[in-house]
């Protein structure tokens, strides 16, 4: 039986991830509300884990100097944006001696090690101004999309340790919850997202790999039952997922 993600199953998950996802205009829309006031006028922007540009372009309108810092290649590829600054590489490499009023971090730190988290936070707040802010989005500890993960694996990373190492370090930050999620019209579209973030998040290829084929139907099958349930009466599929903006002030 397939236990592996084909390269169109991969095209499809990250079409939906990047067409239906709610976080650039929930950050957004949190930021003309309750953050610009804090900081000075046409502010300057560093936008870590950039992917395709969505919420560094959402943020546009409202800030000066755009730097967008993505590694992989193709996400930025189409991006265009007068004036913004694309730079194609990974926080270790990143080097500046500028200093940004805000260091935006969305949806990037499940790349890194959790070990890792507590040195990540002091590069992206190496690069803020003093009075400055570095905003970091994660999923929480909530919603339909960690359930899913739960189902699968006892170890799902969530904004919960980023709070931890954050108090350990003793330093303040505040904490906005906030409703994401991801929608698709046809139940195989949401199967294969499921798929996409059961087998990316919650197996390794080794363990996926070492299943009996008993082992793989049943795993489909409890894929396929978290799929099912995303059907709302409107017969849109969609997977919802909380999110927290953790807001990290440099003194």
């Amino acid at each position: 039986m397939n236990i592996t993600l084909s390269p169109q199953d991969y095209a499809t998950a990250f079409h939906l991830l990047a067409r239906t996802a709610r976080h650039p205009e929930n950050i957004g829309q949190w930021v003309e509300r309750s953050l610009l006031s804090r900081l000075p006028a046409r502010p300057s922007l560093l936008d870590v884990g950039a992917g395709p540009g969505s919420v560094a372009r959402r943020l546009a309108p409202h800030f000066g100097p755009l730097t967008l810092l993505e590694p992989n290649q193709e996400q930025l590829g189409a991006f265009e944006l007068p004036g913004a600054r694309l730079i194609h590489g990974t926080l270790e490499s990143f080097q500046s001696p500028e200093k940004y009023d805000l260091v935006l971090c969305s949806h990037m730190l499940y790349h890194v090690p959790v070990s890792d988290w507590g040195g990540a936070i002091e590069r992206l707040l190496s690069f803020v101004r003093p009075g400055g802010y570095c905003l970091v989005v994660l999923g929480s500890a909530r919603g339909q999309n960690y359930e899913l993960h739960r189902d699968f694996t006892q170890t799902v990373i969530t904004s919960e340790q980023l709070k931890a190492i954050l108090k350990d370090k003793q330093l303040p930050f505040e904490v906005v919850e906030t409703q994401n999620g991801f929608s698709a019209a046809t139940f195989e579209e949401m199967y294969t997202l499921c798929r996409f973030f059961v087998f990316e998040d919650c197996y390794t290829a080794r363990q996926l790999a070492a299943l009996s084929d008993d082992e793989a139907r049943a795993l489909d099958a409890r894929i396929r039952e978290h799929a099912g349930r995303c059907r709302e009466s409107d017969g849109v599929y969609r997977l919802r997922q909380g999110d927290e903006f953790i807001l990290i002030p440099k003194p």
